[in-house]
């Protein structure tokens, strides 16, 4: 166990490098590529009940995505983190004013204007991470709240977000892991083997 954990520490600090490095105007760029991709991708059109995610520095920023699935009349949900460590429920905007900036200048939802959506309701997830592998198991931030998150989720489309170089060979799976069905990178969008389906 000691050495897994070793290699993920050694494999998030590695990434995260090459993350925090990238320039502004690659981060757009290739973002708006991202957003090309899912806004064409049949199952994100079919989804009614959608939860993205609101980018931190050097992360796929989706917020052109936010903006397309209110315009088409979806419920958007984002990750509002709990008072609990390592929890997380799902918050509904109806716009990037719902947001207000947080802890380490993060944008987070203002739970003033938002309301809880219960997970089992929601179509399709966006799952951004440190890395995955074409598996579907996912390298997190290490506080496992994604994955306690999943697996109240049960009929949700799950789909990881990164750039190509965050796709590994191989990512450690523990028991209380849940992997996601499809991985997207500015890429291409694969269909992942363990992704429950």
């Amino acid at each position: 166990m000691a050495i897994i954990n070793k290699d993920k520490k050694e494999m998030r600090r590695e990434i995260l490098l090459r993350r925090n490095a990238l320039s502004a105007d690659w981060v757009n760029s290739q973002s708006a590529l991202i957003v090309g991709f899912l806004t064409n991708w049949e199952p994100f059109l079919q989804a009614k009940n959608v939860m993205l995610y609101l980018a931190m520095p050097g992360e796929p920023n989706i917020d052109e995505l936010i903006l397309f699935a209110l315009e088409n009349g979806k419920q958007v949900s984002v990750p509002l983190l709990t008072e609990k460590f390592g929890y997380m429920e799902s918050a509904a905007i109806t716009g990037l004013q719902d947001l207000k900036t947080g802890k380490l200048n993060l944008r987070v939802p203002d739970p003033e204007k938002i309301t809880i959506v219960d997970p089992g309701s929601l179509d399709l997830i966006l799952v951004p991470a440190v890395a995955f592998d074409l598996n579907g198991n996912r390298l997190g931030m290490g506080a496992g709240y994604y994955d306690r998150f999943l697996t109240q989720a049960s009929k949700a489309c799950t789909l990881g977000v990164a750039w190509s170089f965050q796709i590994v060979p191989f990512v450690a799976a523990e028991e209380h892991d849940v992997p996601v069905q499809y991985v997207i990178t500015e890429e291409k969008i694969t269909i992942c083997s363990k992704g429950k389906m």
